[in-house]
């Protein structure tokens, strides 16, 4: 609210990924890091590390291994249900809400705005994108249970009214996330860690950490930052 609603209109305009989050974030991260020189391993899963005077020593993932070496640091960037099974003594959010997304195949009207909000209804937020229409229901567990077909024709019911479309069913796509984000209580943010951790060349990062923002894209972008700059300094400590 502060950092939004406060500051005026101006610093409440959303940004809009129109081909896609991985061509915004993930592509240029990586082709960046390439250009670095850097090996890109995916489909590769971490699967433990290991610890040794008061430092991660090694990383073991599905297919290969790492040693660490003196001047190296580790930034875990990993869902916190999956941080408190590599990190000893972890304390992180351990109750989650879901995330409900759908995607019809159909041309989206002109007169469309390129983000709509909807109340009353089964959809939250409706986005026209090209050759298709998106819609996004956070904290959807309710929906969880019910069939993809009706789920489906129930989200599409709420956009062809608001887009004054057929109510005929187009091709779609259901995805739901059951641990999409944090629970938002205070008792769960009560138990975000911060970035450093008891290990002296191990970062977390995550939109599940202490970045002063709900469980957005935004905070984990702040968390992002944050862990770059510790190791960072560290770097130049250890010089």
């Amino acid at each position: 609210m502060r950092e939004t609603l406060a500051l005026g209109g101006q610093a409440c305009r959303p940004l809009l990924a129109y081909e896609g989050l991985g061509s915004v974030f993930v592509e240029p991260a990586v082709t960046h890091l390439r250009g670095l020189g850097v090996t890109i391993s995916f489909e590769d899963e971490l699967v433990e590390l290991l610890f040794g005077n008061g430092r991660v020593s090694q990383i073991k993932f599905a297919k290969h291994t790492v040693e660490l070496g003196e001047n190296d640091a580790v930034i875990l960037a990993v869902p916190p249900y999956v941080a408190t099974n590599l990190v000893p003594s972890l304390i992180a959010p351990n109750s989650f809400r879901g995330i409900v997304n759908a995607h019809f195949r159909v041309d989206p009207p002109p007169q469309m705005p390129p983000m709509l909000g909807l109340i009353n209804g089964t959809c939250e937020w409706v986005f026209p994108l090209p050759g298709r229409i998106s819609a996004t229901i956070s904290d959807g567990g309710r929906l969880f249970e019910l069939s993809r077909t009706e789920l489906a024709q129930m989200i599409w019911n709420d956009i062809a009214k608001v887009a004054k479309l057929p109510s005929t069913l187009p091709p779609w796509q259901i995805v739901r996330e059951r641990r999409a984000t944090f629970a938002a209580t205070p008792e769960q943010n009560a138990r975000r860690p911060g970035a450093e951790t008891a290990w002296n060349n191990l970062i977390l990062a995550g939109d599940w950490t202490q970045t002063g923002l709900p469980a957005t894209i935004e905070g984990a972008v702040r968390s992002g930052y944050r862990a770059a700059d510790l190791v960072k300094h560290r770097m130049r400590a250890a010089a």
